[in-house]
Order: structure tokens, then C-alpha cells, then sequence
């Protein structure tokens, strides 16, 4: 069948309508969980995660790809699933963490700014201004960091296969356009498409494991993973002579070689490590 990702700003329909649509169809349902198994995989703080999910880029994320780090989780938790096949996911950025898989329908949910206010009075017993107040700045974050960390904007319908308004178009009439598409030959897994999607979630878990220890290139082919580091800059001292300067720097590699090695091949689904590391280089 197919994977399925609902895209929407909060209190528009969309948790409802993946609901729907997984039972329909008899999928997966999917969101909060693929946090909390971020949080389990890596060993890492669920508030820390959510914060930075929702705030606003700060200076420091800007300095230390905080946010980043944190969606290359959730998306290592999120590939799990969709191995899988048969999901409806609508947490955060699915339609941009599942990047080239064929049978991934991408859809976006909208809904008037009114009947958003609505639901959420009714919801939060609060002001009309106040909820206008939140869901401006809700819908101004998730902006944001959609173009902080994907460089485009999060309203581009180029990013979706489909774009529904809940108005005129009802819940029932959306989830019925949405399983027919899923449905469709279009958006049938294949074995090939399946394997790609086996391959990134490796070499995203692999990538993910290694943030802490280096920046790396990573891809994989049925278990064999392919690491590319580029070489880091050092600084030079001017007592010591070139052979000992040389020393240090295949000690260096030598040294992160046997560190990615061994955090790797721990990591289920690895077969085989093949790492192309250069050397480090004295400024």
C-alpha cells in the first residue's frame, strides 16, 4: 500500500482526518509516538526535544544546529514506522523527512482561520483574541523553522501531492479523496521502493548516531553503510616538526576511525562499515 503524511497548522482538522483516514484504511496512525521513540533510541529529553520543535531558531541552535540534531531523530524514529508501510503520519515535517520514497503521499490540511479560533475556544475555554494570539503565533513558528532548516516556505503546495481546505470540502469528503489516492497504483509500494526506504533509514540512524562525534556523509546498501568524513582543521604549533605534525594527524584519524567503528556496529541492520576518513589538515 502506501505511507501517507498530513501536514497542518493546529486545530485544523488534521489529527482527525489521519485518524479517519488510518482507520479507513486500516494503517498505522502515527505522531506523539514517533517522539517518544526518538527520546528512547537516543537517550535524550522529551522537553528538550519538544522546546525545540517549537520555539523559534535562537542564536545559539543557529551556532550548534541544535534543531537539527533533534529532527534527525525524530526522523530515524519515524523511518522505523514507515518501513513498515501502511502509516498515516501527522507529526512534524513528514513531508520533508521522507525526502524521494515514491509511495509517500505528502498532503497538506487547511482550514479557516475562523473555524480554527472555534475549536480552540472551545477546547481551551479562552478568549477569542486569545486564541487568535496563539494560533498566529503557532502557525508563525512552524513557519519558521521550516525555513530556517529546510530553506522554503511551509504554505509552498509545490512541497505536497495534495492540498485540501476543510470549508465547502468536509472532514468525510477529504479522507475519502485521500484513501482513493493512496489507493492508487501511483502510490503502491514496490520491493524497490521498500529497499529505499530500508536504506535511509539506516544510513539516517547511522547519521544521527555519529552527530556527537563528527560531521558525516552517509549512505547504505542492504546493511553495507559508506561514511565519508571530511578532514578537520588543526591548529598549528610552531615547536613541533613536520614528521611529528604527520604522526598526529594519521593518530587523529586512526583515533575517529576506531570511535565510528565501533558506535556503528551496534546499530541494528549494520553488516558491513566502510569508512573513508581524511586525513586532518593545519591551518
Amino acid at each position: 500500500m502506501a505511507v501517507i503524511t498530513i501536514s497542518r497548522g493546529c486545530f485544523s482538522h488534521g489529527k482527525e482526518i489521519a485518524e479517519k483516514v488510518a482507520e479507513m484504511l486500516g494503517f498505522e496512525c502515527v505522531s506523539r509516538e514517533i517522539l517518544i521513540e526518538a527520546v528512547r533510541f537516543f537517550d535524550i529529553s522529551e522537553k528538550e526535544l519538544l522546546r525545540s520543535l517549537h520555539d523559534a531558531p535562537s542564536v545559539l541552535e543557529r551556532m550548534t544546529h541544535g534543531r537539527e540534531k533533534y529532527l534527525s531523530y525524530i526522523q530515524v524514529a519515524l523511518l522505523e514506522h514507515v518501513k513498515k508501510d501502511n502509516v498515516v503520519y501527522h507529526g512534524h515535517a513528514g513531508h520533508l523527512l521522507l525526502p524521494n520514497i515514491p509511495h509517500v503521499l505528502k498532503v497538506r490540511i487547511l482550514a479557516e482561520l475562523e473555524e480554527r479560533v472555534k475549536l480552540l475556544q472551545q477546547e481551551k475555554k479562552i478568549s477569542k483574541d486569545e486564541a487568535l494570539a496563539f494560533i498566529r503565533n503557532d502557525d508563525r513558528e512552524r513557519a519558521n523553522w521550516t525555513r530556517y532548516l529546510y530553506k522554503t516556505e511551509i504554505s509552498d503546495p509545490g512541497l505536497y501531492d495534495m492540498v485540501l481546505n476543510i470549508g465547502r470540502l468536509k472532514i468525510k469528503d477529504a479522507c475519502d479523496i485521500i484513501c482513493m489516492a493512496a489507493k492508487s497504483e501511483t502510490y503502491t509500494s514496490t520491493a524497490e521502493s521498500r529497499k529505499a526506504v530500508e536504506n535511509l533509514a539506516l544510513s539516517s540512524h547511522v547519521k544521527a548516531a555519529l552527530q556527537d562525534i563528527c560531521d558525516a556523509e552517509v549512505r547504505s546498501e542492504s546493511g553495507q553503510v559508506y561514511i565519508k568524513v571530511k578532514g578537520q582543521k588543526l591548529r598549528k604549533t610552531g615547536g613541533a616538526s613536520r614528521e611529528v605534525q604527520q604522526k598526529v594527524r594519521e593518530q587523529i584519524r586512526a583515533d575517529l576511525r576506531r570511535e565510528i567503528t565501533h558506535k556503528v556496529r551496534k546499530i541494528p541492520g549494520v553488516k558491513e562499515i566502510f569508512c573513508d576518513i581524511d586525513l586532518p589538515y593545519y591551518s
